[in-house]
């Protein structure tokens, strides 16, 4: 065990015992701790580009404790960071990402945001951003590497209420402050519909979507002309889906009318999509589809000019 992971009753017996057996000083020792916290905590540590990769060893989570501390002990918001990647899944770790966010300069906020965590956690960073939105984002990737299936706020339950009442909010904050400048938005359990049924006109950069999709049965033509409109410079949609709302997803391939659009097409799901679409069906679709050149749906299609 390391000394820090001790009672603090314990660690200043030990000091106390080191100081009177070997007349050790340890005022230098109080004076060099102090003089690494104050570097951590100098903004020009946490500029450009910032990389938190969790280990898979436990001990090793403790130096995050050790720097989210640090910038708790300094209350302005001085941050001037441009982009913030992470690969995480406990909370120290993720309690440093929300550190930087909301230590970020307001008329300086971060422009790309890359955060890998587990879905149980992702409320917490949504709900960050909610109260400290970085208002000129170019990309936003919030997705579980291990779980790309999940789809947020896909039941009626009390807490998934919650939930959507939590990701409207988020989009009338910071999506909304950050329809142009955004490029690259990779929510794959963010539900279509939120999106859709926002306040957001347009996202005229976006050539990347990856959302989850969800949408009402009897409003088909309606939802996708919605997202043209919203996603323009569309080139790579990505759907996350799940068997029920399959006919929506079928519906996109029916509408001749809505190409020339998107040029790639990807669907994934929880189930092997090639349990409910047929390569044939997929085949026929990138025929008829102008501009579509490839679609992968657990069969990899490719149109061949």
């Amino acid at each position: 065990m390391l000394l820090i992971q001790l009672p603090l009753e314990l660690q200043l017996l030990i000091l106390e015992h080191i100081k009177i057996e070997n007349h050790l000083n340890l005022a230098p020792i109080s004076q060099t701790c102090k003089h690494f916290s104050s570097l951590v905590t100098d903004r020009y540590n946490w500029a450009q580009t910032v990389t938190i990769i969790q280990s898979n060893s436990t001990t090793l989570s403790l130096p995050s404790l050790y720097l989210y501390n640090a910038l708790q002990k300094n209350t302005n918001n001085h941050l001037i960071t441009n982009k913030i990647q992470a690969s995480v899944n406990n909370e120290p770790n993720l309690s440093i990402i929300l550190a930087i966010l909301k230590k970020q300069q307001k008329d300086n906020t971060i422009q790309d945001i890359n955060i890998f965590l587990p879905n149980k956690h992702q409320y917490k960073l949504y709900q960050t951003l909610i109260h400290y939105p970085q208002t000129n984002l170019r990309q936003l990737i919030i997705r579980d590497p291990t779980d790309d299936g999940y789809i947020m706020a896909a039941t009626s339950s009390a807490s998934q209420y919650h939930m959507l009442l939590l990701l409207q909010q988020f989009l009338s904050g910071t999506l909304f402050e950050s329809q142009l400048t955004m490029t690259r938005l990779d929510l794959p359990s963010f539900p279509s519909y939120i999106l859709l049924a926002s306040q957001i006109k347009e996202f005229p950069q976006v050539s990347y979507l990856h959302i989850a999709l969800v949408g009402n049965s009897h409003q088909y033509r309606k939802s996708w002309r919605r997202f043209k409109e919203m996603f323009p410079a569309l080139v790579e949609l990505r759907l996350t889906i799940d068997k029920e709302h399959l006919p929506l997803f079928k519906s996109l391939l029916d509408d001749i009318n809505l190409f020339p659009w998107i040029k790639r097409l990807t669907l994934q799901s929880k189930d092997c999509p090639k349990n409910f679409l047929s390569r044939e069906e997929l085949r026929n679709s990138l025929l008829q589809l102008d501009g579509l050149n490839r679609i992968t749906a657990g069969w990899d299609m490719i149109a061949l000019n």
